[in-house]
């Protein structure tokens, strides 16, 4: 008021110190009670207490699945029934048609490779993927390996493994060795855990509307770590810029600058543009291990390092975790499990063939840039076609 009334600079001043002053002391109070908030969790979460129990109930109900559809098109909130709906489609999704596999679609497989696979390994770089697998290359592996990840069947977590690296070193070393030279993994050490993540904004009465997550054993996840850290070198030389999904050095801002110069293209040019979207329905879990094998054959991939993806395959098996209740064991033939880290490059690698028939088809009409032409923009299975012809596309 006294400042409307006169209009003094100096009561302004005034005002603005007064003002500053105002400010840090709601900073400094905002500042404590969020330091008091921290500290009260940090020192209370893993108590048995309300908020314990709170933060539990609150995740537990998240997780919880109250009734599913059965293959009658009923519904049931019988838990065990609840439990047999997972298995039977997880069972079914992870046995796919033997048929695929015999010599018939082997063949086909090969003639299909050889004219869609053009980038190969050089023999040096085939040659340092084979090479034996060193203690910094596992000590590098553990240490990039996120604490607090669920554990796999054997209960044993990655913390585990860091308490004890001086002991276990060599005994991992000599276990990756001998998978090396064709030894197989114990069949409970490929044993996993499928948790189920429920989709957003889907029908979650539908088995096919939850994420498998497969809970590996720390053993079996260092392994695959350390074949990732290796094989992600070379994945840029072997995948086409359009597919920028897990590829090092690339990211999904990159496909969609290329999708904005196109749309910006088709305006200044008044040329007709259609965005067709695309997304394979559970295309993780449907990969053939033939086709997998084969393609990675044919990038050139070495024997020794085959051996070890071998080993990661061979004979797995799988229980389903429904509402804190595990169904019976069941064999995986297909797939490739989400929550590997190898899983993504070796999706990639798969989907690279047909990126690539879709690129040298010439029925199949792209964007042209100003030094190629432009016809798919991927990110691991979503797949976004750019077809500036739509009409007789």
């Amino acid at each position: 008021m006294e400042h409307l009334a006169t209009a003094s600079t100096e009561v302004y001043q005034r005002l603005l110190t007064k003002r500053r002053s105002l400010n840090k002391l709601l900073n400094d109070s905002i500042r404590f009670q969020a330091l008091k908030s921290r500290s009260f969790f940090a020192l209370n979460e893993n108590k048995p207490g309300r908020l314990l129990a709170g933060l539990l109930r609150a995740k537990r109900t998240k997780a919880y699945i109250p009734r599913i559809r059965t293959s009658t098109g009923s519904f049931s909130t019988n838990p065990q029934e609840i439990t047999g709906e997972f298995l039977k489609f997880f069972k079914d999704l992870y046995n796919l048609d033997e048929e695929n596999t015999q010599s018939e679609q082997t063949s086909r497989m090969e003639a299909y490779l050889s004219t869609t696979i053009t980038r190969t390994l050089s023999s040096t770089d085939s040659e340092t993927l084979n090479t034996a697998i060193s203690t910094e290359e596992i000590l590098a592996a553990m240490k990039s390996t996120k604490n607090g990840k669920s554990p796999g069947p054997d209960g044993l977590p990655i913390e585990y493994y860091k308490k004890n690296v001086d002991s276990l070193l060599p005994t991992l070393t000599s276990l990756f060795e001998a998978i090396r030279q064709g030894t197989p993994f114990h069949p409970h050490s490929l044993a996993a855990t499928i948790t189920l993540i429920p989709k957003p904004n889907k029908d979650h009465t539908c088995c096919g509307n939850y994420r498998p997550i497969s809970l590996l054993n720390s053993d079996v996840k260092l392994l695959a770590r350390i074949l990732t850290n290796r094989l992600k070198r070379y994945m840029p030389q072997l995948v086409a810029p359009d597919q920028v999904g897990f590829i090092p050095g690339r990211e999904a801002r990159d496909a969609t600058t290329r999708v904005l110069n196109a749309i910006v293209s088709s305006k200044r040019n008044a040329h007709p543009l259609l965005l067709l979207s695309t997304d394979a329905e559970k295309a993780f879990d449907r990969v053939l291990w033939p086709f997998l094998f084969q393609t990675l054959r044919h990038f050139g991939i070495g024997k020794e390092f085959l051996d070890w993806i071998h080993a990661l395959y061979a004979s797995p098996t799988a229980r389903i975790k429904v509402n804190g209740a595990l169904s019976s064991q069941f064999p995986i033939c297909n797939g490739t499990r989400q929550g590997c880290p190898l899983s993504p490059l070796l999706f990639a690698l798969c989907l690279e063939p047909l990126l690539s028939a879709i690129r040298s088809n010439p029925r199949i009409r792209g964007v042209q840039g100003a030094h190629l032409e432009h016809k798919i923009s991927a990110y691991a299975d979503d797949l976004l076609f750019l077809l500036p012809d739509p009409v007789t596309a």
